[in-house]
């Protein structure tokens, strides 16, 4: 049985465009340190006319279902639905897509399987891999328990690693191989691409928008703390006001 999803809809001001804007998040931490400023960035594209649809996957966030099933396909069903629902709630004509890290990852999924026929997809500091992505969540997990077990006296004290969680972060067997087999920037995506980041560089036949701040998502000593900066949002903001209907 399908559990339902939490979702927020950012509904536009003033004049409406034809295209509605699907935010998919990324996983974790990650999602910790984005919530508010992908509610910004909502507010902030809302504000431009664009119909807005914010949500958490299942079983993560205010959502239904269980952390221990998560899996990929379960993931990008929950980015169909979505789609579908800021579809019928507003009649927008059109979708995009904009994934944060992770979430770009799933993006490109949807789009790619036809779970989401989407005009446009907005990557946000959107990994080389899922592969990648995964390498780089273990290794900050393994640099965050060395950091604990050096503030104990004894190492002994120390717990061993649980298995089933990822910084603090439910972690099911099979999850890391079923996100480690999505690829990275996908070659033939249908409608617009638009690769955000600021320090990747896409392929000439991309577009992109180049964001000014330093990142610091693998950054153990900055795990807890919030991250998208404002000036990063108002770039991301006004360039896809500008650049689509």
């Amino acid at each position: 049985m399908a559990q339902p999803l939490f979702g927020m809809l950012h509904r536009p001001a003033g004049a409406v465009r034809r295209t509605g804007i699907v935010l998919c998040t990324s996983w974790g931490t990650e999602y910790l340190r984005s919530y508010r400023g992908l509610r910004q960035l909502a507010q902030a594209l809302s504000h431009s006319g664009f119909p807005v649809l914010r949500f958490d996957y299942s079983g993560t966030g205010d959502s239904g279902g269980d952390g221990r099933s998560a899996r990929v396909d379960t993931w990008t069903a929950d980015i169909t639905l979505a789609a579908a629902e800021l579809r019928t709630s507003t009649g927008c004509d059109s979708i995009c897509l904009l994934g944060l890290r992770f979430g770009a990852l799933l993006a490109q999924e949807a789009i790619a399987t036809g779970a989401v026929a989407a005009s446009a997809i907005a990557l946000w500091d959107s990994p080389p891999s899922g592969e990648v992505f995964v390498r780089n969540l273990q290794q900050m997990d393994e640099a965050l328990n060395e950091k604990v077990s050096q503030q104990r006296r004894r190492r002994s004290q120390l717990p061993p690693p649980a298995r089933d969680e990822l910084l603090g972060h439910e972690w099911p067997e099979g999850l890391a191989a079923d996100i480690g087999r999505l690829p990275g920037l996908r070659k033939e995506l249908p409608g617009r691409v638009i690769f955000v980041s600021r320090d990747r560089t896409p392929p000439d036949s991309v577009e992109s928008i180049r964001l000014p701040d330093a990142g610091h998502w693998s950054d153990v000593e900055r795990i807890h703390s919030p991250w998208i900066p404002g000036p990063s949002i108002r770039i991301v903001a006004e360039r896809l006001a500008d650049g689509l209907p």
